[in-house]
């Protein structure tokens, strides 16, 4: 039963993230194609915050840097001295690290994937005033150039852009459906709870 709870919990949030930052766009500043950065700003406390991985370089079984910035939406400047976490989705698994130090607004860790798809990049970040959460998508493609290939030919390109907006299109349905199930699941519990009290 309590397994039942943390994995209502965990859908719960992660439905929480996926709808708190439904305004997640992808900005328009890289620098190169390989560049993904994606940013969510939180309205409320002005605070944006940016994540940014080469998608030239992510493999499995490979260290990928994941980098994160953070500052304030309106004067663009970095915040400074907070703490963070980052959690990393693989299917059922999930990696953390825990009680990051960040000084300058800039921070990155190493994470070595192990499985091929769409994986999740939570984020919560504990400013002296305010604690921002944010969810990114990241996506390894199932299949990737051969040492002997490096270069995806057009044809083999256009399929992997078009398999990652289906992926990112399903990703969207099956979180709000789950969203749905979890929200249903934890009513029945609830009202089995106060029947049980009677």
């Amino acid at each position: 039963m309590s397994f039942l709870k943390y994995l209502l919990f965990f859908f719960g949030f992660t439905l929480f993230l996926y709808l708190n930052n439904s305004n997640l766009i992808y900005s328009h500043i890289p620098t190169n194609n390989q560049i993904s950065i994606q940013e969510i700003v939180d309205q409320h406390d002005k605070i944006k915050v940016q994540f940014a991985y080469d998608q030239d370089k992510i493999k499995i079984n490979t260290l990928t840097d994941l980098k994160f910035s953070v500052l304030n939406s309106t004067t663009e400047e970095h915040i400074k001295n907070f703490l963070v976490r980052v959690v990393v989705t693989e299917g059922s698994e999930l990696f953390g690290f825990d009680n990051i130090t960040v000084n300058n607004g800039d921070f990155s860790v190493n994470h070595s994937f192990v499985n091929y798809g769409s994986h999740q990049v939570i984020l919560r970040v504990d400013t002296n005033s305010s604690i921002i959460p944010a969810s990114f998508n990241l996506i390894i493609p199932s299949y990737q150039t051969s040492p002997s290939s490096p270069f995806l030919v057009d044809s083999d390109k256009s399929k992997l852009d078009k398999d990652n907006t289906s992926t990112k299109s399903f990703t969207t349905y099956l979180i709000i459906g789950i969203g749905v199930a979890v929200s249903i699941g934890m009513t029945i519990i609830l009202v089995s709870i106060l029947k049980k009290k009677k």
